[in-house]
């Protein structure tokens, strides 16, 4: 039982990680691009 709870746990963390990476990827590259347009 506890070492399922582990691999929950450890599986849910590494979604949550997946999620935000990708998010703080889409906001950077919005920043970049936006930056790009404003520089030209």
């Amino acid at each position: 039982m506890n070492t399922a709870w582990m691999w929950l746990g450890a599986a849910s963390g590494g979604a949550l990680l997946l999620a935000l990476v990708w998010w703080g990827w889409h906001q950077g590259g919005l920043a970049m691009m936006q930056l790009g347009m404003g520089a030209c």
